[in-house]
């Protein structure tokens, strides 16, 4: 049998779960929380909102080229800066959550 440490119990709560989270790497107890995640190297940058107006005839334009590849209006202007040479990088096209067009049927 081990011998047993008594430990003081009046520690602060963050303390304790330090303590607790010590012994449990040093006997390698996996934890039921996951480690929190490193944010990567390209969405550590900061991203700032840009609003524009654009014309009527322009607004359809897009809306309808985007209804046809079945991507957003934000893909395809970000595809235009990147092919026109400004440094779009893949992480800029991330899915905002929303369904994709056309899932639904009719």
């Amino acid at each position: 049998m081990s011998k047993k440490i008594p430990l003081p119990l009046d520690d602060d709560d963050d303390v304790l779960a330090q303590r607790i989270a010590e012994t449990a790497t040093q006997r390698g107890i996996p934890s039921l929380t996951p480690a929190p995640a490193a944010p990567s190297p390209a969405s550590a940058g900061t991203r700032r909102p840009i609003k524009i107006e654009v014309s009527d005839p322009l607004f359809e334009a897009l809306t309808v080229a985007a209804a046809k590849q079945k991507v957003t209006k934000r893909y395809l202007i970000l595809s235009a800066l990147r092919d026109a040479g400004y440094p779009v990088e893949d992480t800029d096209f991330q899915e905002d959550g929303r369904r994709l067009r056309g899932s639904r049927k009719s």
